[in-house]
C-alpha cells in the first residue's frame, strides 16, 4: 500500500501508524491501521481528485474497509461523532442480530448514493471465546449458587482486591489471581475448585459446561443502548446534499424496522444545525436592525429601502458560488451574512445623504433631480467601500480547492459575489426605487416623521 501510495504523483511521504500502543491517544484495536500521506505543494493540485486516487489505491485491496479524509476534517469528525466520517448513521436497539441486519441493509443501499464515497459499517470482528454454561440442578445438588462459581471465575481470571499496602503516601491494591499459565485451556478452567456449604471441595466442571467457541469481540454502546454504526463521505458532492439523499433511505429504513431507532450524526448534522442557528438569528439581528434604522431615520420607509439590500446581495453571492461548484455551506451562509452587513451599509450611506440634501436646503423636496443628485455624489464612497473589501477577499476566493481553504474560500466567494450585485444595485436599483416612490401613491413614505409637541 505504501509502495502505491508513493507512485502517485502528487504524494511527498506516506507514514503509517499500525495498531494500538499501550499509553497512546487513539482508542482503536490492534486491528486497525492509519496512513498520514502528505502532499507535494502544488497551488494547481485538484484536492478532490487526490482524494478519489487515494480512494482507488485502497479499493485494489481486497477485505480491507478504508476511508479517506484530510487532517482537520478527521478531527472535526471525531470531535462530533466519535467517528473518523462525516456522516454517521446510528442504529441502536436491543437485539444484536436485528441491528446487524438493519445496518448491513443500509450499507448496501447508500452505497449507490450519488457522489458517496467509503461507505462502511462498524467491524468488531469475532474473538475467541471460553463459555461456561452453568447447569442449575448440578449447582443445587452440591448446594452452590451461580454467583458462587462467578465469584471463583472472577478471582482467577480478572483478579479481586483482597487487601491494601500503603507505598509512601499513596494506597497500593493487593490483589489475588492466578497465573495465565493455569488458565491457559478449558481443561485448566475445569480443574478450579469450588467450596461448598459442607466444606466439600468440587471442580467447576462438575457443575457447569465449559468449552471454547466463538463470539463477538466487542458490544458498542451509547447512552446505555446498543448500537451499530454506517458511515460515510462525501466524493464527488458536497456532504450536504449526499446527507439529504442519505437520510431519505434512513427515514425509510426506520418505517420498515419499528424494532430499532435510527439517527444520523457527523458533520452534514452538525452544518444542518449550524445552518438553522445562522438562519434564526440572522432573523433576529434583522429585525433589531429595521428598528434601530427606523429610529436612526426621520422620514418613513427610508429603512424599509435599506432591507432592499437582501436580494440585491444574495443574487450575486448565490451567482457568484453556483459558477464555482460551491455548495451551500456554512462558510458560504456566513459570507452571505457578511455581504449583507456591507451592502446594508452602502445603502445607509445613500440614504442618509438624501435625508442630508433635503434638510440642508429649507425648501428641498423630493424630486428626479434630487434622486440622481444624491446617487452621484454617493458613487464614490460606495464604490469604494466595496473595492476596499473585495481586494482583501480575492486572495483567499482565488485559493478555492486548496487544502486549509475549505472554509475562507466559499465564505470569500459569496462576499465578492454579493459585492458585485448589491453595489451595482445599489446605484442603480435603489435611486430608481427611491424616485418610483417618490412619484407614487407611496410618497408619504418619504415624508418627514411629525412627533407632536408637548403642550
Amino acid at each position: 500500500m505504501s509502495a502505491d501510495l508513493l507512485a502517485l504523483p502528487f504524494v511527498a511521504t506516506v507514514e503509517q501508524q499500525i495498531g494500538r500502543a499501550e499509553q497512546g491517544e487513539d482508542t482503536w484495536g490492534p486491528e486497525r491501521s492509519e496512513f498520514h500521506i502528505e502532499l507535494k505543494p502544488d497551488s494547481s493540485l485538484d484536492q478532490d481528485l487526490a482524494q478519489e486516487n487515494v480512494r482507488e489505491v485502497f479499493a485494489r485491496y481486497p477485505s480491507v474497509q478504508s476511508e479517506v479524509l484530510t487532517f482537520l476534517g478527521d478531527r472535526i469528525s471525531e470531535s462530533l461523532s466519535g467517528e473518523t466520517a462525516q456522516g454517521v448513521i446510528q442504529v441502536r436497539g436491543a437485539d444484536l442480530d436485528a441491528i446487524d441486519r438493519v445496518v448491513a441493509d443500509l450499507e448496501k443501499r447508500i452505497a449507490g448514493v450519488p457522489g458517496i464515497a467509503d461507505v462502511q459499517r462498524g467491524h468488531t470482528g469475532v474473538a475467541s471465546q471460553l463459555a461456561v454454561n452453568l447447569l442449575p440442578q448440578r449447582l443445587e445438588q452440591y448446594g452452590l449458587r451461580a454467583v458462587d462459581v462467578l465469584d471463583v471465575l472472577q478471582t482467577s481470571f480478572a483478579g479481586t482486591v483482597v487487601n491494601q499496602v500503603y507505598v509512601g503516601d499513596r494506597s497500593v491494591d493487593v490483589v489475588a489471581r492466578l497465573p495465565a499459565s493455569q488458565l491457559a485451556d478449558a481443561g485448566s478452567v475445569r480443574s478450579l475448585l469450588l467450596r461448598t456449604a459442607a466444606g466439600q471441595f468440587v471442580r467447576v466442571g462438575d457443575v457447569a459446561q465449559i468449552y471454547l467457541t466463538t463470539g463477538r469481540a466487542a458490544i458498542r454502546h451509547q447512552s446505555g443502548q446498543r448500537i451499530g454504526v454506517v458511515t460515510f463521505n462525501a466524493g464527488s458532492r458536497g456532504i450536504q446534499p449526499v446527507a439529504a439523499d442519505v437520510q431519505r433511505i434512513v427515514t425509510d429504513e426506520g418505517a420498515r424496522f419499528p424494532s430499532v431507532w435510527l439517527e444520523m450524526s457527523g458533520e452534514a448534522e452538525a452544518q444542518r444545525a449550524a445552518q438553522r442557528d445562522l438562519l434564526l438569528y440572522s432573523l433576529l439581528a434583522l429585525a433589531l436592525i429595521l428598528m434601530l434604522l427606523a429610529a436612526a431615520f426621520e422620514r418613513r420607509g427610508l429603512a424599509a429601502l435599506v432591507m432592499l439590500n437582501l436580494p440585491f446581495s444574495l443574487i450575486g453571492g448565490i451567482v457568484a458560488l453556483a459558477i464555482t461548484g460551491q455548495t451551500l455551506s456554512l462558510g458560504s451562509m456566513v459570507g452571505l451574512v457578511t455581504v449583507f452587513g456591507i451592502s446594508a451599509r452602502n445603502a445607509i450611506l445613500l440614504l442618509a445623504h438624501y435625508e442630508h440634501l433635503l434638510d440642508r436646503d429649507a425648501g428641498t423636496v423630493w424630486s428626479r433631480e434630487l434622486v440622481r443628485r444624491g446617487a452621484a455624489e454617493r458613487l464614490l464612497p460606495v464604490m469604494m467601500t466595496a473595492l476596499v473589501t473585495a481586494l482583501v477577499l480575492v486572495p483567499l476566493a482565488l485559493g478555492v480547492g486548496r487544502a486549509g481553504n475549505e472554509i475562507e474560500a466559499p465564505l470569500a466567494i459569496a462576499v465578492l459575489g454579493g459585492l458585485a450585485s448589491s453595489t451595482l444595485l445599489c446605484l442603480v436599483v435603489l435611486p430608481a426605487v427611491v424616485q418610483w416612490t417618490v412619484e407614487s401613491r407611496f410618497a408619504r413614505w418619504l415624508d418627514r416623521v411629525q412627533i407632536p409637541e408637548a403642550s
